[in-house]
């Protein structure tokens, strides 16, 4: 066997045992992003995103005060902490309704800023396929357990775009953190432009242009181009 030959294996096994390591890492982030949960965060996640993660007995009362101040009704609390050995049943056979609240879970609490709350199926498949779940679970199994999440009002919306990416919409706009404030840069004249937002909040483009499209495509902002005022999203709900 050849110098060249034995160092190309040796290279090839570390970068497996890298990889491992990550998708190692990645998995324990995964099984423990649930489990540092407090009061504090629970009302956190109540107040953006209009949801309730009911799950620990004793917050119980928390939770009855939570729902009443911010009207979340009760399709948006979850009262249970979905695994990987949840979803997966016998013979290798997915539970799609609880891989669907296990997708909603880690989006709730993997993302320290859910930003526009509007992800890539692709995105969140990543998010899921995890542990167990690794090999065995296929995107077409995300793409039903979201649609029976849509079918429960969970998630806000599932759509297929001309491009052909499936985009996942987790939260309402009012709940999207983005979306709110880029619409409070706007209320003031009622249109905004990209570099508005970008110097109001000190975003790169992609993420401003990401939440503009975003307000665009749930009709909350609409998109218009001329050659004296160039590209501008107006808000009429906010005229």
């Amino acid at each position: 066997m050849g110098i060249r030959k034995i160092e190309d294996e040796i290279d090839l096994r570390e970068a497996m045992k890298k990889k491992a390591t990550e998708l190692k890492i990645k998995d324990i982030q995964a099984k423990a992003a649930t489990e540092n949960f407090t009061k504090d965060k629970l009302n956190e996640l109540a107040k953006k995103h209009g949801v309730i993660l009911a799950l620990t007995p004793e917050l119980k009362e928390e939770v009855k005060l939570l729902q009443k101040k911010y009207n979340i009704p009760s399709s948006k609390i979850i009262t249970e902490q979905i695994t990987e050995n949840d979803v997966l049943i016998k013979f290798s056979k997915i539970d799609h309704e609880k891989l669907g609240m296990l997708a909603y879970q880690r989006v709730l609490m993997q993302k320290e800023e859910i930003g526009v709350g509007l992800l890539p199926l692709t995105e969140v498949y990543d998010l899921v396929n995890t542990g167990i779940l690794r090999g065995i679970l296929e995107i077409k199994d995300l793409h039903k357990a979201l649609k029976i999440l849509k079918k429960s009002h969970v998630i806000d919306d599932l759509k297929e775009l001309e491009s052909g990416v499936i985009m996942v919409r987790f939260f309402p706009v009012q709940y999207t953190g983005d979306q709110v404030k880029v619409i409070g840069v706007a209320k003031d004249k009622g249109f905004i432009a990209l570099e508005d937002v970008c110097v109001a909040l000190n975003w790169s483009q992609d993420r401003a242009l990401e939440t503009l499209k975003s307000l665009e495509e749930t009709g909350v902002a609409k998109f218009r181009e001329s050659l004296l005022k160039g590209k501008q999203w107006y808000f009429p709900s906010i005229n």
